[in-house]
């Protein structure tokens, strides 16, 4: 009986697919190596022009080097490079690509053409693959240095194809490639079209101001310099203001030799010498980088070469947090505070003065709250009401019972203690409430059932407010444009990375509007937009607009405030926790205290 063989070759295409499995995961993929290519090839000036999020289109223009009509066609086989010759080079590696693999899975899975012509020749080379298949290989007449033009990306995977995101989605990560590759390089010019519409037009510049560019205009004026070099490693870049800020990690970027990369422990020295001056639930806005002898740094563990690994981490952590914490200090000026003040509470006073509401009863948010007595204080009290088709009823209008199982009056009572905090007792049980947290459950609950009742009205602002932020941020804002409609927002587009801001729901402060749509943002950063229901995205919306909206944790309210939210919290669906999922309250009950007692 013949022995079964069951181990066998793949074929070349089939083997090929499954490595571009690996390299290319989206049309942002193929950008990455597009670009990073065009730096190689020593270009002063690279154009990006995508059709559909790079699904249709994408075509990547250099002046660089350009190729022979071997290499040309060599470039496009399975670890062909010209990066690598030896063992050793594999420690020495400086270029942004070396793997020799990101052509060969491009042309597995797209329909390619590449026009190529050296500086030394007269006539360039045109070489058009489909499904790693050359259909046409000649000379032709075009300018120094390469043009590659992949087209019908996942043409011959439709599953993979299928599994694409929308198009804002998908060209928000092409965006952030493109910043990735273009920060690294700002003596190279780059620009990016999208749809036949302009996105960017970046001349070389000096390295900051290729930072503003790309990471927001709120950033001019407010970043320093860090500036440090040791016999191991040495530093440049820069870091915001603590008072510029993201409600999540969206402009960090760490270098190495000009790689992006990423790098938990690095970000955690950065994070750990802000941790004094940020608000709470913010993160810090940086571009760092490093330049290290490559004997000290592996970048060869992971396909996509954002994941690097040092040799000696620790020093690198002390160094680098040394160096922020230098930088910080920079942004700090005579003090003006008593001299007993320590430098920490000096450092917070500062940095952060839109939580001065935590030091003082009388704000919420970044505005001041009037001084009232026997009626409630909360600006948004008024508005509010008038949102809902039920407004909340005064204090003599009902009774402070829950109505969800609970006692009669007679067995109730409520008291204010350590500001911030409202003791109840239902029932047989004692809760200990949240005053902030808990009205941020009610505004939400409350902004939700309108949400779904009607579209709410939109107040025009008699003073439209700009605001500046990256080209992420503003495609994930404009992307729920409709949405933002429906909720009473009026924001448009006024240019690349600025959006104005003509109109608010009635019940926002204008104060606040700069700051809710940035909560919006980031709250879309983290969840996504563009394949969800409306109603996802208005969640997102409704958990901004209570976060800011409630009361201060401080802030003394009157009694009978405080009344209503302790009743109208328990009617909510959800009572047990605020919109960003922290508890609202502890319940105490007769057997926790008899089992501490004893």
């Amino acid at each position: 009986m013949a022995i079964p063989h069951i181990i066998q070759l793949l074929p070349d295409n089939l083997a090929n697919q499954i490595a571009a499995g690996e390299v290319v995961q989206r049309p942002a993929s193929v950008v990455k190596e597009l670009l990073e290519n065009a730096v190689d090839a020593g270009a002063t000036r690279i154009d990006l022009l995508i059709k559909e999020a790079g699904k249709t289109l994408i075509q990547v223009t250099d002046n660089g080097s350009g190729m022979s009509a071997r290499d040309a066609r060599m470039a496009f086989e399975r670890h062909a490079t010209s990066k690598i010759k030896q063992e050793s080079d594999l420690f020495n590696i400086r270029t942004l690509g070396f793997r020799g693999e990101a052509l060969a899975s491009i042309a597995a899975v797209a329909q390619v053409r590449v026009r190529t012509r050296l500086h030394s020749e007269e006539l360039g080379t045109e070489i058009e693959i489909e499904a790693n298949e050359v259909k046409k290989q000649e000379a032709t007449v075009c300018p120094v240095g390469t043009t590659f033009l992949v087209k019908n990306l996942f043409y011959n995977v439709p599953a993979r194809r299928n599994f694409l995101k929308s198009v804002p989605v998908e060209t928000r990560h092409i965006l952030q490639e493109f910043t990735r590759v273009a920060l690294a390089r700002p003596d190279v010019s780059f620009s990016l079209v999208h749809n036949e519409t302009e996105v960017y037009e970046l001349p070389a510049s000096t390295q900051e101001a290729r930072f503003i560019a790309l990471a927001g205009l709120d950033l001019q004026g407010k970043l320093v310099s860090l500036e440090e070099e040791t016999g191991y490693v040495s530093f440049h870049g820069f870091i915001a203001r603590p008072d510029v800020n993201r409600k999540y990690r969206g402009e960090q970027y760490f270098f190495v030799n000009d790689r992006f990369i990423r790098s938990p422990f690095l970000h955690h020295a950065v994070a750990a010498a802000y941790q004094d001056f940020l608000p709470k639930e913010t993160h810090p806005v940086y571009c760092i980088f490093l330049n290290i002898d490559p004997v000290h740094v592996d970048i060869n563990i992971h396909p996509t070469k954002t994941e690097v690994k040092f040799d000696d981490e620790h020093t690198l952590y002390v160094l680098l947090q040394s160096l922020v914490k230098k930088g910080l200090a920079s942004f700090h000026e005579a003090p003006s505070f008593p001299l007993d003040a320590s430098p920490v509470n000096r450092a917070i006073y500062e940095s952060q003065p839109q939580r001065r509401e935590e030091q003082s009863g009388d704000t919420v948010g970044n505005w001041r709250k009037a001084p009232t007595s026997g009626s409630s204080n909360s600006i948004s009290r008024a508005g509010w009401e008038k949102l809902y088709e039920t407004p909340v009823s005064s204090p003599k209008d009902r009774t402070v019972t829950i109505d969800k199982g609970w006692t009669s009056p007679e067995e109730t009572w409520l008291v204010q203690f350590s500001p911030g905090y409202i003791l109840t007792k239902r029932g047989e049980r004692i809760y200990i409430i949240d005053q902030q947290r808990a009205h941020q459950r009610i505004l939400f609950e409350r902004f939700i059932a309108s949400l779904r009742a009607k579209p709410l009205a939109c107040q025009q602002l008699l003073f439209p407010q700009t605001l500046n932020v990256s080209l992420t941020d503003q495609m994930a804002l404009m992307e729920a444009e409709k949405t933002l409609q429906h909720l009473g927002f009026e924001v448009r587009e006024i240019g690349p990375g600025a959006v104005i801001i003509h109109g608010l729901p009635p019940e926002i402060p204008a104060s606040n509007a700069a700051d809710i749509l940035r909560e919006i943002i980031s709250d879309m950063h983290h969840t996504g937009t563009s394949d969800q229901a409306r109603d996802k995205v208005a969640e997102s919306i409704a958990r901004a607009v209570a976060m800011r909206s409630a009361v201060g944790h401080q802030q003394r309210i009157p009694h009978a405030e405080a009344q209503s939210i302790a009743s109208d919290l328990f009617r909510c669906d959800n009572p047990a926790s605020a919109p960003n999922g922290k508890p609202t309250y502890r319940m105490i009950d007769p057997v926790e205290l008899e089992d501490y007692f004893r």
